[in-house]
Parts: C-alpha cells; sequence; structure tokens
C-alpha cells in the first residue's frame, strides 16, 4: 500500500543543531525507515539553506521563503504564522489527499482553508505557544517584552484554529493535560520527542566537570547559564563548562570571572557530543516549562548524573531517575555529592529501561497508527 504524508515545516530541518528541528528531522527519518512516502514543506529564513541531505528520506522538498519584517506583520494573526503563508504551498497540498501534518502553530496558516476540509490534518504542538512566548517575554529587553507579550495575546486568540486538525500530537505530559482539556472534540495523543540517538551510550566511571549546554543565543538558555554562573557556581569551586550558540557579551563577560568556569562559543556537533559523553554531571535548569526538553533525553541517552529543576524534568517517568534540585542549596548539594559518585553498571542499565520508552521507532509507530493508513 502507497503511504503518503505531507509534512509543513516551521524551518529547514537540517542541520539538526537546535531543538525543534531535531525533533522535525528524527521524525522524518524515522517515517522514511517505516516506509513513508513524504512530501515536505519547509519555509526558509535566517541563514538556512536548502539541503540535499532531506532528499535522501523525502519524496520531494519544497522551499517557501519565509515573509519576515513589514510583510509578515498583521494586526489579527500571530507573527510566527502570518509570515509562513504562500499560496504555492496551499496548491501544492490540493494535489492530492495525502494526511497532512503541520509542524506548530507556526505552520497552521491553512489548516481552516475550505480546500483542505476533507483531508486529514494533524498538527505536532511543540508547546503551548502563547504560554511560552509570555515567559519569553519575561526574559527579555524591554522591546523584544513588548513583541513576546503582543505575540503571547495573538496566539491565545489564534489557538482555537486547532480545531480544524482531526489529531493533536503533544510532546509532554503537562501538554497533553492542556489540549485534551481544551480541544475536547479532537483527538489528542502524546508522541514523545524525536532525538538524536537510537541507543543509550552513557560512560560509565567518572568525569571531572559539570556542563551546561543549549542555544545561548535564547533568552531562556541565557537566563539559566547566569543562573548557574553567578548562583551556583559562585559557591562552590567544581569546574563548569557551558557551550552552546552565539553566547551574549553578558554571558562571556561573566563566566569570564570565574577561573573555574569554561565558556565554549558555538561548538562543532563531534565537539559538542564528546563534552556530553565525557561530563559527570549534566545541569538541566529552565526557567519556564514549555515542552520536553530535548537536551535532557540528550543528557539521558548520552550522559552520565542528571540534575534538573521541576520546570525542566516535567515527565513523570524521567523525574524518577535524575536528581531534582529546586534551590540553590539543593543545587549545591547535588553538585558536591555527585562529583564524587561513580556512573555504574546498575544506573547504566536503568537508564537503559528508561530510554526505551523514548525510542523513535516506538514513536514513530505510534504517529503511523494514528494515521490509520
Amino acid at each position: 500500500m502507497n503511504r503518503e504524508l505531507h509534512i509543513v515545516s516551521f524551518d529547514i530541518p537540517y542541520p539538526v543543531n537546535y531543538g525543534g528541528v531535531i525533533d522535525v528531522f528524527h521524525k522524518i527519518k524515522s517515517l522514511y525507515e517505516k516506509g513513508i512516502q513524504i512530501t515536505l514543506h519547509c519555509w526558509q529564513y535566517g541563514d538556512r539553506k536548502p539541503e540535499e541531505k532531506l532528499e535522501q528520506y523525502c519524496k520531494q522538498v519544497f522551499y517557501y521563503q519565509r515573509k519576515i519584517g513589514f510583510y509578515g506583520l498583521s494586526t489579527t494573526l500571530p507573527y510566527i504564522v502570518y509570515s509562513r503563508r504562500d499560496k504555492l504551498l496551499l496548491e501544492r497540498l490540493q494535489q492530492d489527499t495525502a494526511p497532512i501534518l503541520f509542524e506548530g502553530l507556526h505552520t497552521c496558516y491553512y489548516l481552516n482553508h475550505e480546500s483542505l476540509k476533507n483531508r486529514h490534518k494533524m498538527v505536532r504542538c511543540h508547546n503551548i505557544e502563547h504560554e511560552y512566548y509570555e515567559k519569553l517575554a519575561q526574559h527579555s529587553s524591554r522591546v523584544k517584552k513588548i513583541y513576546f507579550n503582543k505575540e503571547s495575546d495573538l496566539l491565545r486568540k489564534y489557538e482555537p484554529i486547532l480545531k480544524n486538525a482531526q489529531t493533536l500530537f503533544t510532546i509532554s505530559d503537562d501538554d497533553q493535560f492542556y489540549f485534551e482539556n481544551n480541544f475536547r472534540d479532537v483527538e489528542v495523543i502524546k508522541i514523545n520527542a524525536f532525538h538524536t540517538d537510537d541507543k543509550v551510550s552513557s560512560q560509565k566511571g567518572e568525569g571531572n566537570y559539570c556542563l551546561f549546554h543549549g542555544s545561548l543565543n535564547v533568552s531562556e538558555n541565557d537566563h539559566s547559564a547566569r543562573y548557574l554562573v553567578e548562583h551556583i557556581f559562585s559557591e562552590i569551586d567544581q569546574p563548569l563548562i557551558i557551550a552552546g550558540k552565539d553566547p551574549s557579551f553578558e554571558l562571556q563577560k561573566i563566566c569570564s570571572k570565574k577561573k573555574h568556569v569554561t565558556l565554549i562559543s558555538n561548538p562543532s556537533w563531534e565537539e559538542l557530543n564528546d563534552l556530553i559523553l565525557n561530563a559527570q554531571i549534566h545541569l538541566m535548569h529552565a526557567s519556564q516549562k514549555s515542552g520536553l526538553k530535548l537536551k535532557l533525553l540528550k543528557a539521558l541517552f548520552s550522559g552520565r548524573h542528571v540534575i534538573a529543576n521541576k520546570k525542566m524534568a516535567t515527565e513523570t517517568r524521567i523525574a524518577q531517575h535524575v536528581t531534582i534540585a529546586t534551590s540553590q542549596e539543593e543545587w549545591i548539594k547535588a553538585i558536591k555529592t555527585l562529583m564524587k559518585q561513580s556512573f555504574t553498571e546498575q544506573m547504566l542499565q536503568e537508564r537503559i529501561q528508561v530510554c526505551n520508552d523514548y525510542s523513535n521507532e516506538k514513536s514513530a509507530d505510534l504517529l503511523i497508527k494514528s494515521i490509520n493508513y
């Protein structure tokens, strides 16, 4: 049987160098391995360019220029939605009857279009978007704060468009609860985040440093990195490495004042993997709840000990296998304790058991089953 699927992605999902595109790319790869023929539609902007790599896994790949700046503005629609509109996309979706998966509320401009009324339409809910933007505003400069608050308000008003989908795919326990309660006439299914690892590669033994990694140009990650340096590692002298994309000048300045803190800007994927594999402790701090943090899954699949606050470890299954720290004192105590504790064979086997629930193969099977080819 010919099993086809349109996927509308908010960005070009390669290279896989930040959370959202990691989920999209490895979803595409996993579905391809299950025999699904994918027509991929990508919104292009910034420094990301068409990628031949995607053609390995897709029947066709189409690119659309996102309408950046003035042409993406609307008084009634969120910028992240209105800037992703193109009649050519709609025309291509109309050419067959294959199911359509919209990646995020960002891509839902045509979700309620009359011509797609009888199509099987699904939306991957990466976050509760209006809550995410509201929290972004709390850690932003004055100008960005105005934008994020306005966008949050528009996203809240726009969210009911999701009623036009047959299925919503959530990514975390909290999001599942929210969408089940707000969209009772739509099927809501939790499908874990697709990620980079096929198996657990955590190393037994000990490392000699703590690691915090993430896209440091994201205000939430910048805030968390500063918190760790200024409030935790100002009180202890264990080695800390902070690694990630485009750190702010302020973060660079803060790190330079601490001899036991090393900041690695824009590490290669290979360098970051090596840092993750060899760290003794992974520090998973978040200032807001939003979806499932892919870097937490990366640490569980590839790292040793993990310390997280409750806003990071939102999954009940995962929270049972990390050390939870909610105060400065708890963070410091946990770091001091785990720096001396070897990662054992028993710990490795427990890690393998919990990570089995988050395999890409299981997630792909669940997604395909929900489409009901």
